[in-house]
């Protein structure tokens, strides 16, 4: 049964609570919420109607009596003004109004960002619906055209036998009055021999002399079969072809095409950035070793992925293939001066500059440090097909680095890298 102990008391004074300040978490009576707005004004306030639940949530697990007003940063729990001299002794301790306003900033924040969020992904819904609204229809094409195929094919196929049925039928015909004509002629043959067997029993029988006197025999007439017609039946002859062969002569199936694309991120103020699918592998291999046979490598390029260009102190420029044979020369005076830039995507130029410890970029804007390097003398530069900057650098100390000085990437993306002191090219495998 409730009791007037029961009723919950405005934090600024005795009266009943009937608001609750979600910023600084105080409950307040209907008179002390105005006064609580306007004393401290330059803090933001959230009042909300008090129920029952915010009394029950305030209420100390270890000492029901007190209200929760500080939060324990080592157990992540709110606690009463009691607890730090008990269970929560020598623990971080935070007033719980300043960690409810910073996780409020925090949830505002995102939410901010996760209403920019709902747009791109909104965006990138409908975009997949649109797509599967297009995949769908060209497919219902594609099958509409292959029923159309199939119709004309039947079509084809049932003219063909129409035809060859009539040619069949022409055929059998004439090849059946030939083997009549053959048998009329045989039966007339048949009949003679026939007629003259009984002419003879009966002259054999009358043995009448004038009869025997007047007998011409028929057995020279008769004894040659004359030749005759031969007729085969006719046969179907079916291409040596198999099924699906016939079936590929008329139409496939070119099959649907999968492939990744790039992950984006959103920044905070919704501007999109495009992220890389490929990732550096653990550990890079080495594909090939090609050796210049030059001096001081200093300079690569690749022309394709089975040729390079180099050139180094020996100032000349050579062109070689993967086997380290020389495809092409010719000099190139440069006092020993060399200068490495690469050009991105964009159209910037990217230049290393030595004395300096540090990478230029050249845009429309002007020149600007586009990577400091400090410690490190930057040599060889190229951007890859994502447009991140590749650097052959050293310390400036010349005591780490194996002698990396040049450097490019084929269209496979494999790393070309020039080592200036061995001349030697190594073709390297660094993404997964």
């Amino acid at each position: 049964m409730n009791t007037a102990q029961d009723v919950v008391r405005c934090s600024q004074c005795t009266e009943a609570v009937t608001h609750h300040c979600k910023i600084c978490q105080k409950n307040l009576c209907l008179q002390c919420k105005d006064e609580h707005i306007d004393k401290s004004k330059s803090t933001p306030h959230e009042i909300i109607p008090f129920t029952s639940k915010h009394h029950e949530w305030q209420k100390c697990v270890d000492h029901p009596t007190e209200l929760k007003t500080f939060y324990c940063q080592d157990c992540k729990v709110p606690i009463c003004q009691l607890c730090p001299t008990r269970n929560h002794k020598r623990h971080g301790i935070e007033v719980l109004k300043d960690i409810c306003e910073t996780s409020r900033m925090t949830i505002t924040g995102d939410l901010k960002e996760l209403n920019i969020f709902q747009v791109e992904y909104s965006k990138i819904i409908k975009g997949l619906e649109e797509k599967a609204i297009i995949y769908t229809e060209h497919t219902n094409n594609e099958n509409s055209s292959l029923m159309k195929i199939g119709e004309e094919l039947h079509k084809i196929v049932d003219r063909e036998i129409e035809r060859i049925q009539k040619q069949l039928a022409n055929m059998v015909k004439e090849d059946l009055q030939i083997l009549q004509d053959n048998k009329d002629e045989m039966q007339g043959s048949y009949k003679k021999v026939k007629y003259c067997i009984e002419r003879n029993n009966r002259l054999l029988e009358d043995d009448n002399p004038i009869e025997m006197l007047e007998y011409k025999s028929s057995v020279d007439e008769l004894r040659l079969v004359p030749s005759m017609k031969d007729v085969s039946p006719p046969k179907l002859i079916m291409p040596n072809i198999k099924e699906k062969k016939i079936i590929e002569q008329v139409v496939s199936l070119k099959p649907s095409v999968h492939s990744i694309l790039p992950g984006f991120t959103i920044s905070k103020t919704g501007d999109i950035s495009m992220v890389s699918t490929r990732v550096l592998m653990t550990e890079p291999r080495l594909i090939k070793a090609i050796f210049t046979h030059g001096k001081k490598l200093k300079g690569i390029c690749c022309e394709s992925d089975d040729k390079v260009w180099v050139y180094g102190d020996d100032e000349e420029i050579k062109q070689l293939d993967k086997s380290g044979s020389i495809l092409n020369v010719f000099n190139a005076v440069s006092k020993g001066i060399q200068k490495d830039i690469a050009i991105n995507k964009d159209g910037h130029i990217a230049f290393a500059h030595e004395e300096d410890e540090c990478i230029y970029l050249v845009n429309k804007i002007g020149i600007e440090k586009f990577v400091d390097m400090a410690g490190w003398i930057p040599y060889g530069l190229c951007f890859n097909l994502e447009g991140d900057l590749m650097v052959c650098m050293r310390t400036n100390n010349q005591e780490e680095s194996k002698d990396p000085y040049a450097l490019c990437l084929d269209s496979e993306e494999n790393l070309w890298v020039g080592e200036c002191d061995t001349n030697c090219i190594k073709i390297i495998k660094y993404l997964e």
